[in-house]
């Protein structure tokens, strides 16, 4: 399998379901297909009004080996500027 084509299909995803532009920021290859990761910014009219921080979601996105998206959660929440760590992964 090509990984540009299922971070492509990962990213046209997001945009076309939840309507966030994704960035991949992990790919990780599994028994029966592929585990990614992607940050996004999650859309807070709270922060901009506040002048707060952008907050950035990270999703683990469960992928086939034929590319079907399979399910997706949001694994963790932090602001823009935290260095942040996704627990028990080792990306």
């Amino acid at each position: 399998m090509d990984i540009q084509q299922l971070v492509n299909d990962v990213k046209t995803f997001f945009q076309s379901v939840l309507e966030k532009e994704a960035n991949v920021i992990g790919v990780r290859r599994r028994e029966n297909g592929w585990t990614v990761h992607v940050e996004t910014i999650e859309d807070s009219d709270y922060q901009r009004r506040r002048a707060l921080d952008d907050v950035v979601g990270i999703y683990e996105v469960e992928v086939s080996g034929t590319r079907e998206i399979l399910g997706y959660k949001r694994i963790s929440l932090r602001e823009r500027d935290e260095i942040g760590q996704i627990d028990g992964e080792d990306f």
